[in-house]
């Protein structure tokens, strides 16, 4: 019996497409680890972005609690370190707090746009946790601010630390 088809109008062999399915899926899991990762990665960076700026508005807020003591002590009230001093051990603070607070392990909480640590309606918890810790110098001139950020993701535990000096500049 002869072949009805010529040698080159022959198709492809089972083996031949099971070897391009291999290598297509092959291409594909790589591609899509690719991706997987990216995003992981982007989300990271969004969360150090946050925490960052958390950090940073922890040592912000501290410096509001000493420029606001300097107005009552132009006033003949209080010292320009009245609320900071005793928080070595670290403490918590948002922008509607008058000091810092003995709680530095709360979660801080996001609503209407702003962070903070009162909940109310239509807050939600955050992954993110503060510290602020105030370090008396030898030199009574000025404390060190140490503004901690902390949270856990799906990579692990991170850290985000802002420093900071603030000076009596009054003297």
């Amino acid at each position: 019996m002869k072949n009805a088809f010529p040698k080159s109008e022959q198709g492809f062999t089972l083996v031949e497409v099971m070897v391009a399915l291999v290598i297509v899926s092959v291409g594909m899991i790589g591609a899509y680890g690719l991706v997987n990762q990216s995003l992981a990665l982007s989300n990271s960076a969004a969360n150090r972005f946050t925490a960052v700026h958390l950090a940073a508005e922890g040592a912000e807020i501290a410096r509001n609690l000493r420029d606001t003591n300097y107005l009552k002590f132009y006033e003949g009230l209080g010292d320009w370190n009245d609320g900071l001093a005793g928080y070595e051990s670290g403490g918590g603070a948002d922008y509607l707090s008058s000091g810092l607070t003995a709680d530095p392990a709360a979660t801080i909480k996001i609503g209407g746009g702003l962070y903070g640590y009162s909940g109310g309606e239509g807050t939600e918890n955050t992954m993110f946790k503060r510290r602020i810790r105030v370090i008396p110098n030898a030199s009574p001139a000025y404390l060190e601010v140490v503004s901690e950020v902390s949270w856990s993701d799906s990579a692990g535990g991170h850290t985000e630390t802002v420093r900071e000096r603030l000076y009596n500049w009054w003297q």
